[in-house]
């Protein structure tokens, strides 16, 4: 988590102690969830539409899918926190 943080240069609201817990929760699940999406496109339909390509390129489109769906998560739950911290 503290590679996000440093990359986007913020830090959570100290305020929001359950509800960080929950976004922190919510942030692994959707990670989570990129990483299976990112096999299933990776292993599953790339090899499908480009018989060509090998498994570096499977592999790397893995990486790409989940390390740009960990920051849109990232950001959802942040600015979603940021929100819960100002009520």
């Amino acid at each position: 988590m503290q590679f996000y943080f440093r990359l986007f240069r913020r830090e959570l609201p100290n305020s929001l102690e359950l509800g960080g817990l929950f976004i922190m929760f919510v942030i692994a699940g959707g990670t989570g969830i990129g990483l299976l999406v990112g096999i299933a496109i990776g292993f599953g339909l790339l090899p499908w539409l480009w018989p060509e390509l090998g498994q570096l390129w499977q592999g790397l489109t893995v990486v790409a899918i989940y390390f740009v769906n960990s920051l849109i998560w990232f950001e959802f739950g942040y600015c979603w926190g940021q929100r819960e911290a100002k009520r």
